[in-house]
């Protein structure tokens, strides 16, 4: 049985993009049910006639999986989504990766707006000798095979699809435990799956990254990276949950003085018991934000090669270098100067 996510509860703030929702609808009729079976008619109504831009909260989400699930008896329903799930459906993210020119850009653009899809995960793509990696970052503490199968598995499908090559195989490493569907993993995938790894990647041959793809359109890939920048833009300042306001104020303060509890819910308004209060509603410590920001920032300051490492410690708020290095090492496994030099 696959591990569930933890309770709604835990998800509040976090979204996903509505194309999860409409290839979730899709794919229930496509098997012969009606959409109604998992939804009201009102959500019916609203998801469609909602723009592709918009989100949708992620506990909604896991409710209508949760009733799919059941009505197909399918425990690894995310996964066999993934098939379905098409470059359109996920709309101005989608559009982008089928007029990129090689597998490489594709991949870059996964790295770059993945938060526009959800906003659990972040993607961070490496070399390591003759294969690449694109490994998912939770960038929250909680756990979701659900979105990490369909994450996955929509990247096999569709670079198959976007470069014509049906055939192309792929491993994967899980952080969760086998859920003993091994066939379907094998078809999904074709290479090797091992659970219970410290990351979850999809790897494969260097050489696919410069499979062209398809339908490439420069001109209009352009045009489409542009409209990207200003919905990662309108998401950032549009952005009104708890939490997304509470790691702006964090990031803003990060580095320029001891960033504490106390001035944090000072600058909320709020007392600094509620704000712990608070954060025990969505499963997190004051520690785990700060934790999860630093992270984040030290990822995005390690592509500027200008900085330093000791920069990046003293900008991040770290007494030296040292800390920095035993923190990044905890979150991703790599001392920074690693993790810089096979970027």
């Amino acid at each position: 049985m696959l591990i569930k996510p933890q309770l709604p509860n835990d998800y509040d703030g976090y979204t996903v993009s509505i194309g999860y929702v409409r290839a979730l609808l899709e794919y229930v009729e496509h098997c012969g049910h009606a959409a109604e079976k998992i939804c009201t008619s009102k959500q019916l109504s609203e998801i469609r006639e909602t723009p592709s831009s918009s989100r949708f909260p992620v506990s909604d989400w896991h409710a209508l999986m949760a009733t799919a699930e059941s009505l197909l008896a399918d425990p690894c329903l995310a996964l066999t989504m993934s098939e379905h799930l098409k470059p359109w459906n996920i709309g101005l993210v989608g559009f982008m990766t089928m007029t990129s020119s090689t597998l490489q850009e594709v991949g870059k653009v996964s790295c770059r707006y993945h938060h526009l899809l959800n906003d659990l995960e972040s993607v961070q793509g490496a070399l390591h000798g003759d294969q690449f990696t694109l490994s998912i970052h939770q960038v929250t503490p909680l756990t979701d095979p659900r979105i990490t199968l369909l994450t996955t598995g929509a990247w096999a499908w569709q670079a198959r699809l976007l470069t014509g090559k049906p055939n192309l195989v792929f491993d994967v490493n899980f952080v969760f435990s086998s859920p003993g569907r091994e066939e379907q993993f094998a078809r999904v995938f074709g290479g090797k799956t091992r659970f219970n790894q410290s990351n979850n990647a999809l790897m494969g041959p260097l050489s696919y990254l410069n499979l062209p793809v398809v339908q490439q359109e420069p001109s209009l890939n352009r045009i489409l990276h542009q409209q990207a920048e200003q919905q990662v833009d309108q998401h950032a300042m549009s952005s009104g949950s708890f939490l997304a306001r509470l790691e702006n104020l964090l990031a803003l303060q990060m580095g320029e003085k001891e960033v504490s509890l106390v001035a944090l819910a000072d600058a909320l308004d709020m007392a600094p018991r509620t704000l712990q209060s608070r954060l025990e509603t969505v499963g997190l410590t004051f520690r785990d934000v700060v934790d999860r920001v630093r992270k984040n920032l030290a990822l995005k300051y390690l592509n500027d090669s200008r900085l330093s490492l000791f920069q990046i410690a003293l900008m991040l708020g770290f007494a030296n270098q040292t800390s920095f290095h035993h923190a990044f090492k905890r979150w991703t496994g790599q001392p920074p100067g690693e993790f810089r030099r096979i970027r």
